[in-house]
Parts: C-alpha cells; sequence; structure tokens
C-alpha cells in the first residue's frame, strides 16, 4: 500500500523523499542515545492547535468522509483502517484511527493496540495521549513505525533484566525503566488478558490531572518471539516552556511517542541546530517523571 501511494500521492511522495534525505545529529547522553531529526514537514503536527476552540472549527482530518482522495485505506478489524501517514518521521509511518469520531482514550482501547502490534509485528505501534503528541486528540488513533529507528527499540532488550524487574504474577513480568530521562514501566507476557490486567493497574496508579479524562501517557508496544513488550511512559506536563518562548529561548518541541523514543524531531532548521544533550535533558525533565516521582509508583508493584 505505501508504494502505491508513493506513486499516485505526490504530498506522500515529496514528504517521503524528503525524509530520505533528513539532516541528522546523535548525541550520547551516557548510556543512552538520542538522535535528532530535522523534518519541516511535521511542523503540521507539532505546531497544531489542541484548545477546544481550534478542534471544534477545523475539520477532522481522521475521519474518513475527510480523507484526501488519493489516500489508500486497509480496513483493520471492524473499527479501524490504516493508512500511510503523509507527514512521515519514519520510512514506513503508518496512522490507525478509528472508523468512528471518538476521542483519543486508551483504557478502552487497549487490547486493540495489542492485536495491532501482533499484525505489524515488524513495526512498533505507539500511542499519543490526548496532550503527549496526539494532533488529534477528537479521534482515536494509533501509530506504526518503522522499528529500530528510535533508539529506545535498540536498547529496549537491556532494560529488561533481573535488576530492573518489580514483579512477576503469573506469566506476567512488569520491568522498571528508570535513568533514562523517559521513565516509565514495562510490560512483558505472552498472555493478552494479564497484559491487560497489569495495564489497568498501572493505568489506576498514575495520577489525572485537573481537567483532564485519563493520567497523561505515551505508550510503546511490539509482539516479538511471542510475547508482547508494551512500555508506558507516564506524563507530567504536554509541552516544555520552551515551546511558548519568544526571541532567543524558543524550541519548538511538541514530544510525542517518537520524542520519548529518543527520535527528537524539529519542524524549524534553526532548533535542529540548538540542539544540546543540556537541552534535551532540560525538556525531558519538565515532560516526563523524574526517577524520584516515578519511585512511589514503582514501590507499590515491587510489594504488590
Amino acid at each position: 500500500m505505501l508504494k502505491e501511494q508513493l506513486k499516485c500521492w505526490p504530498l506522500a511522495a515529496k514528504n517521503y523523499a524528503d525524509l530520505a534525505q533528513a539532516k541528522i545529529r546523535e548525541f550520547d547522553m551516557g548510556g543512552f542515545l538520542f538522535r535528532v531529526q530535522f523534518n519541516p514537514s511535521r511542523m503540521v503536527s507539532t505546531g497544531a492547535k489542541l484548545d477546544k476552540a481550534s478542534l471544534e472549527k477545523r475539520p477532522c482530518f481522521l475521519c474518513p468522509a475527510n480523507l484526501p482522495a488519493e489516500q489508500l485505506r486497509l480496513p483493520f478489524g471492524e473499527h479501524y483502517q490504516l493508512l500511510c501517514n503523509p507527514f512521515p518521521i519514519f520510512p514506513e509511518h503508518f496512522t490507525i484511527p478509528s472508523l468512528g469520531h471518538e476521542p483519543q482514550l486508551i483504557r478502552p482501547r487497549f487490547r486493540d493496540l495489542l492485536r495491532l502490534a501482533l499484525a505489524l509485528d515488524q513495526y512498533t505501534v505507539f500511542y499519543n495521549g490526548p496532550k503527549c503528541g496526539a494532533s488529534a486528540p477528537d479521534h482515536t488513533h494509533f501509530q506504526a513505525g518503522t522499528r529500530f529507528r528510535m533508539p529506545y527499540d535498540e536498547e529496549l532488550p537491556s532494560k529488561l533484566i533481573p535488576a530492573n524487574l518489580l514483579t512477576q504474577q503469573k506469566g506476567c513480568s512488569l520491568y522498571l525503566l528508570h535513568d533514562y530521562l523517559r521513565n516509565g514501566l514495562i510490560i512483558v507476557t505472552a498472555d493478552e488478558a494479564e497484559a491487560e490486567e497489569m495495564f489497568f493497574r498501572i493505568y489506576d496508579s498514575l495520577p489525572i490531572q485537573s481537567g483532564e479524562t485519563e493520567p497523561m501517557m505515551n505508550i510503546f508496544a511490539n509482539y516479538v518471539e511471542g510475547r508482547w513488550v508494551v512500555t508506558i511512559i507516564p506524563r507530567r506536563l504536554h509541552r516544555p516552556w520552551q515551546y511558548s518562548a519568544e526571541g532567543k529561548d524558543k524550541f519548538l518541541s511538541s514530544p510525542g511517542a517518537a520524542d520519548l523514543g529518543g527520535l527528537l524531531i524539529t519542524p524549524r532548521e534553526e532548533d535542529f541546530l540548538k540542539v544540546s544533550p543540556e537541552l534535551i535533558r532540560d525538556i525531558f525533565r519538565q515532560v516526563c517523571f523524574t526517577d524520584e516521582e516515578l519511585s512511589p509508583i514503582a514501590r507499590h508493584f515491587a510489594n504488590s
């Protein structure tokens, strides 16, 4: 489908060709890597206005009736369709929206995420919370991208070690992701029901901020060697203060799952050139839980 889209959809063809030539910078953060991508086409997402009035004004770009005529649709189950993302971050980048116009919420859709990861087992499937990088918080959707483009895909196996194991129940293991700037919890299991049960426990342990509909989070899901590996990264902030700053302090970053996966997207060249290890640390300390903030949640599971 993607190959066909690149033949018949000029917008997608241009943006995928540009992505192949995208400038990349890499930073060794002392134990993990950040890869910075200069990608002007992502201004559509990074700069999206997500206040209620703006969302109500614009036609939803994920509703079937509003999709471009050139955009092919591949049904997935009864409630979703798989689309080529015309503003790619990955060499193969797909969006999987629900057919109905329903708000972005993960709790009732978690098993859908698992089934997508099983079907798309050569990809990393991910979820952006309504204020965690989703540019369409009013329409349920997942995304899938080429695996191993995000440094986290490469670094994940090194996190699944006995020292990080919090608890093990039946065939389900829960690991702590820490000392990583994007701290969180990792579920590993071959059983769909056990994965869902553990996720609900994590969900219920996280705070819901005033005015929000669910705990802020990003999620990665893979199906590898007969088991699901699901990473939940809780969030404390939508965007860093630099997003709204003026002048030399401005840095246009609205972190979503790809950024938390170590692939930091910069739609402006001045931001691409400005990135430093210090700036990366500052941004992710603002938007993600620190080790200290995650500790009470980790202790809850370790003692259960």
